[in-house]
């Protein structure tokens, strides 16, 4: 059956063709890109599409990579040795290994896909690099200043052939026995090992000797045979095999001199030619040459006629590069609908607003417009007629709604302009009927019918009317209300269905006399959908169907209720204009949004938009016919389109997808920066590890298929927060938003438009970590002081309890020593709850002491030693309980306003004499005057510890250094340098972590607490400290705070 069904489609196919393409030539639509869709310059040199299905477009501002929505520019930056050497791209070219080589005029450059960087291949000229082609060893051979190179990617080696008595080449290109030049005089020549044979052959042999004879290109057209494109004669074929050539194409008829720039094979027997007078295709079966040139009325034409490039991609498409209109796109054509639509001074529809369209008995459509009147096609030829106001004795309206073809006769219906009647051999008017002369009812006649008994009814804006032939008038139809009717039909049990504008649809027979009326009633099941009808029908099983602005609807007759097909069930709009039934028993549905094919066996609804073919999206009133060879035609808005349903394509392309962007809070992530988690492009990474504040992000992806991308829909699923996917449409981003710490994986697919889903989805492995106090570290760490906690308490209480037990043994013993005993207990506990106490009382007096031994050096020394390890315990046990707070964020800051000048010059003379003891050079530098609202107490914390640490590895010099912010910056901004032993890379964050030091040489003292105090005090004030990278060879500590707090204490000195 399956077989039989396809037979059957190929016949259908076969007709069509033999009936409706003898005398017309094929249409060429492109699709234009340029500087305003995102293109970096409409000069476009070269192109390339590589093996991932990105395409590549060589500019004079810039190579451009496209996935078929956006173009990312890659220009040169003088401050980034990774990318390309200049903006001006003369050739691209991808080789076996899929790298990609790029030439400029500073030399040949290859692509690294994963890092999107380039590096320049070693002694390559800074010269234009013209051509690159790469033979059967992966060699890569390529022209610059008509000097043949060639570069061995993997000895790295570069050779040119420019000694003395070399050939000068201008282009080169591979063929079925091996690599070509051509020469800058006009001959051909095999590449070899050494470089090209001295010997060519040449190819304006037959010429005179003044010509011009530059070859500017050469082209492999298979079966051994190539194109070459000159400079001023056009193309010719040469056979390698045999060493000869003819011409194919030399001159035009407007350009005597045909200067070809580029080849592509379309097809088997298809070749386009790139040059400067526009496209030409050749068919080398039928020797038949077509010329394709940019028509300024014509908004599908190309942009430009100077075609520098061409780019075949793998659905079939042909993209072309022009000298200033940018890239003109002519996509496979899945969906081939013809567009009709008004270009002044050329063969075409006089107006924009097609109306009603019919064929008379000779094959001919009438088309009439809303806006200019009524068109004659003579389909054989493509041939327009026009009949307007301005030709004596034919039809003059320019607003037309209704057309019928009776016999001979063209009847018109116009805008409050009466009925006209125009014959059709000769297009003149014949008569004319208005309400002034006739019993027209009204003016304005909407649409007609002729039914199976040859009666003819006309519907106005004030009823229906019966032609009578007799009288030659109307009468008027008083089974239905006087109302305004817009679509008349008759079923095939001769029951008229007359739709109106704004109150249903009503039926009549007229054998029987009986009526109804059908309207649209809110609540109540099995209601026609809308009271606007617009088009009535019955399918190939008898089905009668209503099109209108609420649905499509399905009549059910015994039950007098309705079916609706809406949206929900895939229709792109509710508005449904009109509907027509092909062979295979699908419906075309002209709709507000586009075309919609149905298929009522499934509920299946394809749509096509203008990124299908269409000229636009809305489509007109009453416009739609079905010619006896199965071509639909439908008007629109902006003009009309035509096809036939068995020519269309299935689209069987299985679209790559990948993953293009990723952006954590907007911001889209950088390659191999600092601060992000990306090394690679997204495209190439399988796995990103983000930290627990970048739990909010985006990620972008593309399907390069080029044919219909506005029409690809997408599909997502994150497992670890869902198993289901969710289905995007259009949409290709995709947000999360506030994800928890764990592992997620990221899956997209695509479907292209056919709603053929990839088998093969792009996938990313997204690894959020906890923070560190929720982390597993974290979580053993307080397992362990929780388990040293209870040892500690079960010892103490079991110490606790033995000194009960012998205090009271003791008490037993000696009454007297009650007393001596308690105060030892109370002494002990105050030492073990209260170790702060002892040391403070214990510092005082030593104070006292030292001044009182001032004569005893010896003692003095010993009482200095003791005095400086209490300030060590006191300043320990401060900065550990300060540290406590901070990291329990039980450590509140009072923000007042403050001279930041002052507190720094304060901290400063503080240091200034130990850095004077230690010899080392103490500089400051200030601004005049800054003021910031901060914690006093806080911020002497933060700068005092950032000095003590200076001071501690400092060799030669410390260097304080402060920035006052911009107004809109609304920070400032202190840095703290010192030239003391470098700190590596690797340790710039631990070294603010709690009591982490860097093992030196152990001569500097302390726990580690001072740098993630201040680190935990910056926060604390909404701002960071941070350790830059390494400048001049310093350490340089940034502290960077916000001039202006949330709450702020205003307080007067």
């Amino acid at each position: 059956m399956r077989t039989s069904g396809c037979y059957t489609r190929l016949l259908i196919l076969f007709f069509v063709l033999l009936c409706t393409g003898q005398a017309k030539t094929q249409a060429y639509y492109f699709t234009h890109y340029q500087v305003e869709n995102g293109l970096s310059n409409n000069a476009v040199i070269c192109s390339v599409q590589d093996r991932m299905g990105f395409l590549w477009f060589g500019t004079k501002d810039g190579l451009n990579r496209f996935d078929g929505y956006s173009f990312k520019i890659f220009r040169n930056d003088a401050a980034d040795s990774n990318s390309i050497g200049s903006n001006y791209i003369y050739s691209v070219f991808e080789g076996l290994a899929g790298i990609l080589w790029v030439g400029c005029d500073r030399g040949l450059f290859s692509y690294d896909a994963s890092t999107e960087s380039f590096s320049r291949v070693p002694g390559s000229p800074y010269t234009e690099i013209i051509d690159i082609q790469e033979d059967a060893r992966g060699k890569i051979w390529f022209i610059s200043r008509q000097v043949l190179y060639r570069y061995d990617p993997v000895t790295r080696r570069l050779k040119s052939f420019d000694q003395p008595g070399q050939l000068n080449v201008s282009s080169v290109c591979d063929s079925d026995n091996g690599l070509w030049v051509s020469s800058a005089t006009g001959t051909m020549h095999r590449l070899g090992e050494d470089g090209p044979a001295l010997k060519g052959i040449d190819m304006f042999e037959h010429t005179g000797p003044s010509l011009n004879s530059w070859i500017e290109k050469i082209y492999n057209a298979g079966d051994g045979k190539i194109m070459i494109g000159t400079a001023r004669q056009g193309v010719k074929i040469f056979d390698t095999r045999s060493g000869t050539y003819k011409d194919i194409l030399s001159h035009t008829d407007d350009n005597p001199e045909l200067f070809v720039r580029d080849f592509i094979r379309q097809s088997d027997a298809e070749y386009w030619v790139a040059t400067e007078s526009g496209i030409f295709i050749y068919n080398k079966n039928t020797g038949r040459i077509q010329q394709l040139r940019k028509n300024y009325d014509n908004p599908w034409s190309l942009s430009d006629n100077a075609i520098y490039t061409f780019c075949r991609d793998k659905e079939g498409g042909i993209w072309a590069g022009t000298y200033f209109g940018g890239i003109n796109y002519y996509p496979r054509q899945y969906t081939s609908f013809r567009k009709y639509f008004p270009q002044l001074g050329s063969n075409s529809i006089s107006g924009n607003a097609v109306r009603e369209i019919v064929k008379d008995e000779n094959g001919n459509l009438w088309i009439g417009t809303e806006d200019a009147g009524l068109n004659k096609l003579d389909v054989s030829t493509g041939v327009f007629s026009h009949y307007n106001t301005a030709q004596p004795h034919h039809v003059s309206p320019t607003n037309i709604h209704g057309l019928m073809v009776h016999g001979s006769e063209l009847w018109v219906g116009t805008f409050h302009r009466g009925l006209d009647i125009v014959d059709t051999r000769t297009g003149k008017l014949l008569r004319h009927y208005s309400t002034a002369t006739h019993k027209l009812r009204s003016d304005f006649v909407y649409c007609f019918l002729e039914t199976k008994d040859g009666k003819i009814i006309a519907g106005t804006d004030r009823g229906l009317v019966y032609y009578n032939r007799t009288k030659d008038d109307f009468d008027f139809i008083d089974a239905v209300p006087e109302n305004f009717y817009t679509m008349l039909y008759e079923d095939r049990k001769g029951i008229i269905w007359a739709a109106t504008y704004a109150d249903g649809i009503y039926w009549f027979n007229p054998k029987t006399g009986t009526s109804g009326h059908f309207r649209y009633e809110p609540g109540r099941e099995g209601a026609l959908a809308g009271n606007r009808v617009n088009w009535v029908f019955e399918d190939n099983r008898n089905q009668l169907w209503v099109a209108t602005e609420g649905g499509l609807c399905l009549f059910d007759p015994a039950k007098e209720k309705f079916k609706v097909y809406t949206t929900r069930q895939g229709f792109p709009s509710n508005i449904i204009y009109a509907v027509l039934e092909d062979a295979q028993h699908d419906f075309w549905a002209s709709t507000s949004k586009g075309l919609a094919r149905f298929t009522p066996s499934t509920g299946k609804v394809a749509v096509f938009t203008r990124a299908n073919g269409l000229l636009n999206d809305q489509f007109n009133y009453n416009s739609a016919y079905k010619d006896q060879h199965g071509t639909m035609y439908f008007g629109s808005v902006k003009g009309m389109i035509s096809f036939h349903p068995v020519q269309f394509i299935r689209n069987d392309f299985v679209l790559p997808v990948y993953i293009t962007g990723f952006q954590v809070y907007d911001k889209e992530l950088a390659i191999a920066k600092s601060g992000s988690p990306l090394r690679n492009s997204v495209t190439f990474t399988k796995t990103i590890t983000l930290s627990h504040n970048q739990t909010s992000f985006s990620i972008d992806f593309a399907a390069l298929s080029y044919t219909a991308p506005d029409m690809t829909e997408y599909a997502y699923k994150m497992e670890g927060l869902s198993k289901d996917w969710s289905y995007l449409k259009t949409n290709r981003k995709a947000y999360f938003t506030k994800l928890s710490p764990g592992t997620y994986t990221f899956t997209v697919r695509a479907s292209n438009t056919d709603g053929q889903w990839n088998s093969k989805a792009a996938t990313l492995v997204i690894k959020i970590l906890p923070p560190f106090w929720a982390s597993a570290w974290a979580y053993l760490l307080y397992t362990a002081v929780v388990s040293t906690l209870i040892i500690l308490l079960v010892r103490r209480y079991h110490r606790r309890t033995q000194e009960k037990n012998q205090r009271k043994l003791e008490i037993l013993e000696h009454e007297k020593e009650k007393e001596i005993y308690q105060a030892k207990i109370e002494f002990f506990t105050n030492v073990a709850h209260e170790i702060r106490t002892p040391l403070t009382l214990i510092k005082g007096p030593m104070e006292k002491v030292m001044k009182q031994v001032e004569t005893v050096p010896l003692v003095k020394g010993n009482l200095q030693i003791m005095n400086r390890n209490i300030d060590r315990l006191l300043d320990l046990t401060t900065q550990l309980l300060d540290f406590r707070k901070t990291e329990t964020k039980g450590f509140s800051l009072n923000f007042v306003k403050a001279e930041i000048r002052e507190l720094v010059t304060d901290a400063y003379m503080r240091f200034k004499p130990a850095a004077d003891q230690k010899r080392l050079r103490f500089t400051m530098e200030q601004p005049a005057a800054l003021y910031a609202y901060v914690d006093r107490e806080a911020f002497n914390k933060i700068i005092s510890n950032l000095l003590d640490n200076a001071l501690k590895y400092a060799e030669t010099r410390i260097h304080i250094r402060v920035f006052a912010g911009s107004e809109k910056d609304n920070h400032f901004r202190l840095e703290v340098s010192n030239d003391g032993h470098l700190i590596p890379f690797e340790m710039k964050e631990k070294i603010f972590e709690g009591f982490f030091r860097i093992n030196e040489d152990g001569k500097q003292s302390g726990a580690g607490i001072g740098l993630a105090l201040a680190r935990s005090l910056a926060e604390l004030h909404k701002g960071f400290l941070r350790l830059e990278d390494q400048q001049d060879d310093l350490n340089v500590f940034v502290l960077v705070l916000p001039i202006h707090q949330d709450i702020e204490f205003n307080l007067s000195r």
